[in-house]
């Protein structure tokens, strides 16, 4: 259903503040609280909004958007961060790459890169290697298929990698905030805090959109990341990330 404008500066103000108390919105918006309430209930049959005692918030996301979505969202800021992250990485090492859009993104940019040793569980990154043809070597682990995003999965997953002591390890989460970092699957947050301390370093890739959100499990703290590579940084999180390498996807920060 459309929204009309004044839904649609309830939902600006929402994006601004997180969550609002009836009466707030009624004095911004110079209307009753009985014409915010009736704006709130088109708002909430949408799904966009969740209401509470005397107030309201935006609606959070319980489950990450499916792969081949993830893959067109963002795709500028990705191939940006794709590009510092590339030339970040140093000549010959091994990097362990998630199964995130945005290591795909990356994941293009090495292939013309030269040889390196590759570790993933995501088939889509393997596929990228195989399709261009590269000397790159290429290690897949044991596990379970998980066919909606080409993911390797299990226990043994895990244990086999554990083996490895890559020079990077690569990932991104689905959200970060001050606290830190989110992600909603469970063998993701498992498989993300099991291979940290098996890296020498941590290369957390993230789009601005996904700051400010919520996730389901806690991660890691920012001290867990040794290298940060963003289109945009809030001051919040920049704030909390002084003891690695800050990378813009502009070309500033420290490299």
């Amino acid at each position: 259903m459309a929204t009309t404008a004044r839904q649609n500066q309830i939902l600006s103000l929402l994006k601004v503040r997180g969550k609002a108390a009836i009466s707030e919105l009624a004095e911004h918006l110079e209307v009753s609280d009985e014409t915010v309430r009736r704006d709130l209930k088109g708002l909430s049959a949408d799904g966009l909004v969740e209401k509470f005692h005397g107030g309201v918030r935006l609606s959070l996301p319980r489950t990450e958007p499916p792969f081949e979505r993830r893959l067109r969202e963002a795709t500028d800021a990705k191939r940006l961060i794709a590009a510092r992250a590339a030339a970040f990485i140093r000549e010959g090492a091994t990097v362990l790459l998630d199964n995130s859009s945005t290591a795909c993104f990356l994941a293009r940019e090495l292939v013309h890169r030269e040889p390196m040793t590759v570790l993933t569980i995501s088939l889509e990154i393997a596929q990228i290697f195989a399709a261009a043809a590269t000397r790159h070597r290429v290690i897949l682990p044991a596990g379970e298929l998980r066919a909606e995003d080409r993911t390797i999965t299990g226990n043994s997953t895990i244990e086999f990698l554990s083996d490895f002591t890559p020079s990077y390890f690569v990932m991104s989460v689905v959200a970060g905030s001050d606290r830190g970092c989110q992600d909603f699957d469970l063998f993701e947050a498992e498989f993300k805090r099991a291979m940290m301390p098996r890296a020498d370093q941590t290369m957390l890739l993230m789009d601005s959109s996904k700051f400010g959100k919520s996730g389901l499990i806690h991660v890691c703290d920012w001290s867990r990341v040794d290298v940060l590579v963003a289109d945009a940084v809030p001051l919040e999180v920049a704030a909390n990330f002084e003891h690695g390498h800050l990378l813009l996807a502009d070309g500033s920060g420290e490299g």
